[in-house]
């Protein structure tokens, strides 16, 4: 399992919404690739980005600081926010990003879901409220059923599945277990689990589910989660 260290850029700086919602945030850092830096000295490798403004413009915006950061993470780097477009999907190749999230589009958009086959790197982000697809930055409900998007996933070629528990993102309550081992039980595509993840055991559980990656997000930022630990359960 991969320990993903999560980074959400708003503003320049290194944040964490509550559930998603932008008038709930804290920051965390005022120069994100020092944080990176420094995490990386302290053993962490592998990382999951999200470029918030991003998600609300629809087209990068903190580009500059996300190519510093790839410079600096020699593990896998996957990044998402507002990712709807071919050109976004190629400037972020471009920079080397090895995971590509793309979410509201390819849930709205089927023929642009069934198109993403050209790329080899493409991660769809599943976000879940109640066991229903949300979309546009968790505002939106999909009326699609997530075993047929999992299965249309993979006649596609999407290299993984992120998927995340909204009621549990930010809230340092614990990975909605159950809710992970359905979405596995529907699909052979590697998960990622995200939301909720509050201690090492929390790790620990996740690791022991198989998943294919686990995001530690506020649980690292408020000390509840040392990067050492957590790479112990990090293959």
């Amino acid at each position: 399992m991969k320990a993903l260290f999560a980074m959400d850029l708003m503003g320049g700086k290194t944040v964490r919404l509550r559930k998603g919602d932008f008038q709930e945030v804290t920051v965390y850092s005022d120069d994100p690739p020092s944080l990176i830096e420094e995490m990386v000295g302290r053993g962490a490798r592998d990382f999951h980005i999200i470029d918030l403004d991003g998600a609300r413009t629809g087209e990068p915006v903190h580009g500059d600081i996300i190519r510093k950061i790839r410079s600096m993470v020699k593990g896998y780097m996957e990044v998402g926010g507002g990712i709807r477009t071919d050109d976004t999907i190629k400037y972020y190749s471009d920079l080397g990003v090895d995971g590509i999230i793309v979410g509201t589009r390819a849930l709205e958009d089927e023929e642009y879901f069934e198109g993403l086959t050209r790329f080899p790197n493409i991660v769809l982000g599943l976000d879940l409220l109640g066991g229903r697809p949300m979309s546009r930055g968790w505002k939106n409900a999909v009326d699609r059923d997530p075993g047929a998007i999992l299965s249309a996933a993979e006649r596609i070629g999407i290299m993984a599945v992120l998927c995340t528990s909204i009621e549990r993102d930010g809230m340092l309550s614990g990975p909605d277990l159950a809710g992970l081992k359905a979405i596995s039980g529907m699909t052979r595509l590697p998960v990622i689990a995200s939301g909720g993840v509050s201690n090492i055991d929390d790790v620990r559980r996740l690791a022991e589910m198989d998943v294919w990656a686990a995001i530690i997000g506020k649980a690292f930022y408020e000390g509840f989660i040392g990067i050492e630990e957590a790479m112990g359960y990090a293959d």
